[in-house]
């Protein structure tokens, strides 16, 4: 018996536990962190704080944070790992991972994705359906990669990145932390921390976009 704890349960934490489901080789047992599930007495559900409780220490632990709150995402990953709570990784059969690839912890890799050799991912990274990561390149800390993005060689992804579908990062650009790049944005430059850029060509934004 394999025992999952969800932390957030909503579409990105459905949609792992689905993953889960069809890819074990044996039974799960799951439980969720979630205040809403709860509060409507779904079984096995706990109130979100609860996935501190030491009774958990023998569970794997999946972050199902969505894309609007990968600080709280970060901050809960460092819990758990100085609680030396598991945060295995979930990569879907269907994705193509070269063996040089440096993961770090509690990664989650949809359908479809292509990650190229020497490239690394650190703790948090969610990479949404067909993505592609190409070689000698990082993905920060708790980054979001929406369906069809598209890395280039040699590019350096701050932490806490949002990246939209389809967007495209040209060889060796680097973006600061805390950047969110718009749906098709094509970036060629580097971009600071902080930024909100869309378009191609890709422009700055005057106000951070409103991701919802």
């Amino acid at each position: 018996m394999r025992n999952i704890a969800y932390v957030g349960f909503g579409d990105l934490g459905q949609q792992v536990s689905r993953f889960l489901k069809q890819t074990a080789t044996g039974p799960i047992s799951e439980v969720y962190f979630d205040d809403q599930l709860f509060s409507s007495k779904t079984l096995h559900s706990f109130p979100f704080s609860a996935y501190k409780n030491p009774e958990f220490s023998h569970h794997d632990f999946f972050v199902c944070l969505g894309y609007k709150n990968l600080a709280l995402k970060s901050k809960i990953i460092d819990e758990l790992k100085r609680a030396n709570r598991k945060l295995p990784n979930f990569i879907h059969p269907s994705a193509i991972i070269n063996p040089s690839v440096q993961p770090g912890a509690g990664i989650i890799i949809y359908p479809g994705c292509n990650i190229d050799q020497n490239a690394a991912l650190e703790d948090g990274v969610l990479l949404n359906n067909s993505v592609t990561i190409s070689h000698n390149t990082v993905i920060g800390k708790s980054s979001f990669m929406a369906p069809g993005v598209i890395v280039c060689g040699y590019v350096r992804i701050g932490m806490e990145n949002f990246a939209g579908a389809g967007s495209i990062f040209s060889n060796n650009v680097i973006t600061g932390d805390n950047v969110i790049t718009g749906i098709g944005t094509v970036v060629t430059k580097n971009i600071a921390a902080g930024s909100s850029v869309i378009g191609n060509p890709m422009r700055h934004l005057s106000k951070k976009i409103n991701l919802r």
